[in-house]
């Protein structure tokens, strides 16, 4: 079920290091490439594949299950991984919270499962929090939906189910400079 009660947020900077290794070498083009999950309900292997065809710097899991998210960093110890909790996280023992933000290589990313905003009524209230929050990007799932959408500055991004049987989808952000690009894909 829904719920209006106030979300709690967890606050981080984050400087990866690519970017930074790229200048260095002298290279113009420097950008990070995030995949971006949600809703897996313990499906694993599509994520695992994905993160083996993209390669990226990061990879950020918008909860349902946390469990998946947590082997995901098993399978790939040294990447960059960040995941906040779902609705269906509620017994979870994993300590990670609903909402994070962050900025990473210069973006300021919002990022929740989506449930405490009534994204299944419309994303107003989640796109206002993000917005208000000074993000560019704005994550969310619990819908199912893939959903890709730059609006008044903001993307607004719901990566669909990594978990679904039919159509298991994720999104990709690619962060150049101050900015970012995203866009959904299938597995």
């Amino acid at each position: 079920p829904e719920s209006s009660s106030a979300p709690s947020f967890s606050i981080s900077i984050i400087r990866s290091t690519p970017c930074k290794e790229y200048m260095q070498r002298g290279e113009r083009e420097c950008f990070m490439r995030i995949a971006v999950f949600s809703d897996s309900h313990g499906v694993k292997e599509p994520m695992l594949a994905a993160i083996e065809e993209q390669k990226p710097d990061m990879v950020l899991h918008l909860g349902d299950y946390v469990r998946d998210a947590e082997a995901i960093a098993a399978y790939f110890p040294s990447l960059d991984l960040r995941y906040v909790r779902g609705n269906c996280d509620a017994y979870s023992r994993s300590d990670a919270e609903e909402n994070l933000l962050f900025n990473a290589d210069g973006v300021r990313i919002f990022m929740t499962h989506g449930h405490r905003y009534n994204v299944k009524l419309g994303y107003e209230s989640l796109a206002n929090a993000a917005h208000f929050s000074g993000a560019q990007l704005a994550l969310f799932g619990h819908t199912h939906e893939a959903l890709c959408e730059f609006q008044n500055g903001l993307w607004i991004v719901n990566p669909g189910a990594a978990g679904s049987i039919a159509r298991p989808t994720y999104a990709v952000a690619v962060l150049e400079g101050d900015g970012a690009v995203c866009y959904l894909s299938n597995i």
